[in-house]
């Protein structure tokens, strides 16, 4: 009997310790805004509804911030992000930016410019430093931004509560 409970209790802690490995998610219940974890440099799918079939929106970089507008309470949460709406996995989210994620070039100053187009149409800001990355907004010529870091040939800019992307072509200070 001893030699049982034995076995028994030294299998509750084998299975105990492997519990984290497997649901190292974070709770979203209480929390107003979260980022995005996602490992080896792949993106969250934000879909339509709390479902892994479900109608994929948009995609979401690792480090990217979240508001948090419900927990679903099925491991799913719905939540916002540059005015975007949708439902993730919350095994991607967590309370701290990912160490990895957001590091920008320390001797970089950041600076106020305006959107500047020659033909004097609207301007996209994009969510990733790529043109064919999904767009935030388009900018009429001469908004005012906040440039605060830079990517090659694209600058990481501020607008109206929003962070995304803008090619330095169209950015003038």
């Amino acid at each position: 009997m001893k030699k049982i409970l034995c076995i028994a209790m030294v299998l509750m802690m084998a299975i105990g310790l492997m519990i984290p490995a497997f649901g190292s998610a974070e709770s979203v219940t209480g929390r107003s805004s979260m980022y995005v974890y996602c490992a080896n440099g792949k993106r969250l799918n934000v879909r339509v509804a709390p479902a892994v079939n479900a109608t994929l929106l948009f995609r979401l970089e690792n480090g990217e911030k979240v508001s948090i507008l419900e927990d679903s309470g099925n491991g799913w949460a719905r939540v916002s992000n540059n005015g975007r709406v949708g439902y993730v996995k919350t095994e991607y989210l967590r309370a701290q930016m990912p160490a990895a994620a957001g590091k920008q070039n320390s001797t970089f100053k950041s600076f106020s410019a305006k959107v500047y187009s020659t033909n004097g149409k609207k301007v996209n800001m994009r969510v990733k430093a790529n043109v064919k990355a999904d767009r935030i907004a388009q900018l009429e010529n001469y908004t005012a931004i906040q440039v605060i870091g830079e990517a090659g040939d694209w600058y990481k800019i501020q607008w109206a509560n929003a962070t995304g992307y803008m090619m330095k072509k169209y950015v003038r200070s």
